[in-house]
Parts: structure tokens; sequence; C-alpha cells
């Protein structure tokens, strides 16, 4: 299947970065590999959620004026309350849960990823 080359709405992927949980489960690793893909095709420059997490100021600095994407893999928002309890409240959040895909039942296949794919690019 051909990648599609999407750029958000700020005209270039250099300014639109994509934050994932990574966590333990399968839709913590299917964050992950969203994320990756999304940076891959160059729609979003995929960052770190650590750095925010750790409170490292410099980098939050560097990132908090771009058109940001926080992807959690379900209800607990992990990534989500990382940017609030960071002072990071100008973001979208994409949970996976949202797209129907279930916790502990969805395995990050490459189709599965597609179909995550194919909701996030049009998030802008």
């Amino acid at each position: 299947m051909m990648e599609k080359k999407l750029s958000c709405s700020c005209g270039s992927a250099e300014n639109c970065t994509v934050f994932a949980c990574s966590g333990a489960a399968d839709l913590g690793q299917a964050s992950d590999l969203l994320a990756r893909k999304l940076h891959k095709n160059e729609v979003r420059q995929m960052k770190c959620l650590a750095f925010v997490s750790a409170g490292i100021t410099e980098m939050i600095d560097s990132v908090k004026d771009s058109n940001m994407l926080v992807i959690d893999g379900c209800n607990l928002d992990c990534g989500k309350k990382t940017f609030e309890k960071n002072g990071l409240n100008d973001f979208i959040h994409l949970r996976l849960t949202d797209l129907g895909f279930e916790k502990g039942k969805t395995p990050p296949t490459e189709y599965v990823i597609e179909k995550m794919y194919e909701e996030a690019i049009f998030m802008v």
C-alpha cells in the first residue's frame, strides 16, 4: 500500500509534533508504532513524552508552540495527564479506545496500525 504523506495545518511537519504513551499494553505499543509511522511519513515530528514527564523545561519550551498531538492507548490518559501536569494544555488528544480499539484485545499488527493511521493523519 502506498503511504500517504500529508502535513498538518501548519504546513510543515517540523511544526507538528506527536507524543505517544508507549505503555506496556497492546494499545500502548500501538500508540508508539502509530507515532513512529506519522514521523516516518513526515506528517509529524515524533518527540519523547519522557522529557515532558521529567519536566525538562528547555525541551518543553522547544515544543510548546508546535501543533501537538498526544496519543494515548486507553482511558487512563497517561500522556494527556503528563502534559497537563507540566503546563501544556494546548494540544490535540487521541485516545485509541475512542476509535473502537480494545485494550488487551488489539494486537498491534500492520493492518491495525494502518487503520489508526488513517484516523490520525486528519487530526490537525
